[in-house]
C-alpha cells in the first residue's frame, strides 16, 4: 500500500530544470509526431511557414499559432467523426468521448490505450493530491463530467469506484446510506443541490459519512465562504481539482495546504499562461493572471499544440510546504462567459467571489440578470440577485456595501437585489451566474 503523500513524487515534486528537460525532450518527440501524422497540424504548421525540426524546447512555443476549440469543430465537421487533427489510424482509438459543444452538434475525443493509461496516471495525482486513499469508496456519477471514465480508471488507481449511473440522487443517497461511500466528485455547485434533496428526505447531510468532495468541473469552490458553507454542512473537507476533456481529462489539485491548485500532470501536457488580447506569454509567477493554454507532451490520437482553453486563471503560489513543485492556479473565470460592462471585463465567477465575502450574511449564491441584449456591451448598473440569510440584518445597508466593493474590485456598477436563502435554483452541473431574461 501506497503511504507516501505523493501517487508519483519523482514527477510531483521534480526540480524545475528536471521538470523543463524533461518538457523539452517530451515536446520535440510529440511536434515530430503530430507533423508526420496529424493533417491538421500539418497545414497549419506550413500556413504559419513553421519548421517544426526548429523547435527545439518549451521556450520556443511562442513561435508556434495556437488551437481553438472552433478549429476543433470545423475539422470534424469536415471529416467526421474525428477531424484532420486525429494524429493515429482510427482502429487505434480505444475510447471516444463526445461533447454538445455550443453548436448542438456533438464533438468528439479519442484515447488510444496509451492515451488512456497516461489520463489515468494524471488523474490519479490529482486525486490522490486531494486526500483520496486506499479504502474509500467513490460514487461515480456520469452526468456532470464528459470524460468521467478515466475518472473511474483514477478511482480504482486507489480505491473503490461506484458507478451510479445518470440523475439517480436516491441511488447516490443508498451509496452513502449504505455502500460505504466516503467521498464524492462532483461541480463546486452540486453540494448545495445536494444538500437541499437531503433536507427535502429529512436527512440531514452531516449523517452521510461524505467525508472528502473533489470539486471540478466550475470555478468556485476555492471561496472561503463556500468552502465553509459545504464543509459545514457535511462536515467534510473539500478539495478543488481541474481539468479538461480536450487536453487532459485532469490536471490540476490542491494539496492539504488549500492555497490553489497544483500542476500535477508533469511530462503529460506543458502549460502556457497567455495574455489573453496580445497572445503573449507570460511568467508562471504569484498574482499573475491570464489565459491558460495547454500542448500535449505524449498523446497519440489527438494530441494539441498550444491549445486555448479559454479558463481565466490566477497564479496562487510557486512554492509550498507539501514539497510538490507544480506551480499553483485557481480560476477566475472562462473567457467565454465573458460580461463588457461600459468596456470593463467582468467574470461572473469573480463577481459571486465579492458577493460571498460579505459572509456571514451571505452564501455566495447568485444570478446576474441580463435583461436586453446589448449592441456592443452592457450598460450599468448590472441587476444581480443574491441570497442572504436570516441574520443578515440592515439589508438596505448590506446592498450598498456589495454594490461599493463590487465598484472597487470589478470597476462596474450593480444594483443588488437581496433574496431569502433558497429563493435561487441550485444546480446538478455547473451553476448558472447568468440569466439572459431577453431570450
Amino acid at each position: 500500500m501506497n503511504h507516501s503523500p505523493y501517487w508519483n513524487g519523482q514527477a510531483e515534486c521534480m526540480s524545475a530544470a528536471d521538470t523543463a528537460r524533461l518538457h523539452d525532450d517530451k515536446l520535440r518527440t510529440q511536434l515530430a509526431y503530430v507533423a508526420a501524422h496529424s493533417s491538421f497540424y500539418q497545414r497549419k504548421f506550413v500556413a504559419a511557414g513553421i519548421d517544426v525540426g526548429a523547435i527545439k524546447s518549451t521556450a520556443d512555443l511562442a513561435a508556434l499559432p495556437f488551437t481553438e476549440k472552433s478549429e476543433l469543430r470545423e475539422s470534424q465537421l469536415a471529416v467526421a467523426p474525428y477531424g484532420h487533427h486525429i494524429a493515429c489510424a482510427p482502429a487505434e482509438v480505444r475510447r471516444v468521448y463526445s461533447t454538445s459543444g455550443t453548436t448542438g452538434r456533438p464533438t468528439y475525443i479519442g484515447l488510444t490505450r496509451h492515451d488512456m493509461k497516461v489520463w489515468r496516471e494524471a488523474a490519479t495525482r490529482a486525486f490522490w493530491t486531494n486526500g483520496l486513499r486506499p479504502g474509500q469508496r467513490i460514487p461515480l456519477v456520469v452526468s456532470p463530467f464528459v470524460v468521467a471514465a478515466s475518472y473511474a480508471d483514477a478511482f480504482e488507481q486507489i480505491g473503490t469506484s461506484m458507478p451510479i449511473g445518470v440523475n439517480m440522487t436516491d441511488r447516490l443517497i443508498d451509496a452513502f446510506r449504505f455502500g460505504g461511500a466516503s467521498a464524492l466528485l462532483c461541480t463546486a455547485s452540486y453540494p448545495l443541490h445536494f444538500a437541499r434533496a437531503l433536507q427535502e428526505r429529512d436527512i440531514e447531510p452531516a449523517s452521510l459519512g461524505l467525508k472528502l468532495i473533489l470539486a471540478g468541473g466550475e470555478p468556485g469552490a476555492s471561496i472561503p465562504e463556500v468552502r465553509r458553507q459545504i464543509e459545514t454542512l457535511f462536515n467534510a473537507r473539500l478539495m478543488e481539482c481541474s481539468g479538461n476533456g480536450d487536453y487532459c481529462a485532469m490536471a490540476w489539485a490542491e494539496c492539504e495546504e488549500r492555497q490553489g491548485m497544483h500542476f500535477c500532470a508533469q511530462g503529460i501536457i506543458h502549460p502556457e499562461i497567455i495574455d489573453p488580447d496580445s497572445g503573449e506569454v507570460l511568467p508562471k509567477e504569484k498574482g499573475v493572471r491570464g489565459e491558460l493554454v495547454c500542448t500535449s507532451l505524449d498523446r497519440e490520437c489527438m494530441p494539441l499544440v498550444r491549445f486555448r482553453t479559454r479558463d481565466h486563471v490566477e497564479v496562487t503560489h510557486t512554492e509550498c510546504a507539501c514539497g510538490r513543485t507544480g506551480f499553483g492556479i485557481r480560476i477566475i473565470g472562462r473567457t467565454d462567459d465573458l460580461l463588457i460592462v461600459r468596456g470593463v471585463n467582468v467574470y461572473p465567477a469573480a463577481v459571486r467571489d465579492v458577493i460571498a465575502s460579505f459572509a456571514p450574511a451571505t452564501n455566495g449564491v447568485i444570478e446576474i440578470q441580463l435583461h436586453h441584449a446589448p449592441p456592443k456591451g452592457w450598460e450599468p448598473p448590472v441587476h444581480i440577485k443574491a441570497e442572504v440569510r436570516a441574520e443578515a440584518g440592515d439589508l438596505a445597508a448590506l446592498a450598498q456595501a456589495i454594490e461599493a466593493r463590487l465598484r472597487d474590485k470589478l470597476i462596474f456598477r450593480a444594483n443588488i437585489e437581496l433574496l431569502p436563502e433558497l429563493s435561487l435554483p441550485r444546480y446538478e452541473y455547473k451553476a448558472k451566474l447568468v440569466r439572459e431574461l431577453y431570450r
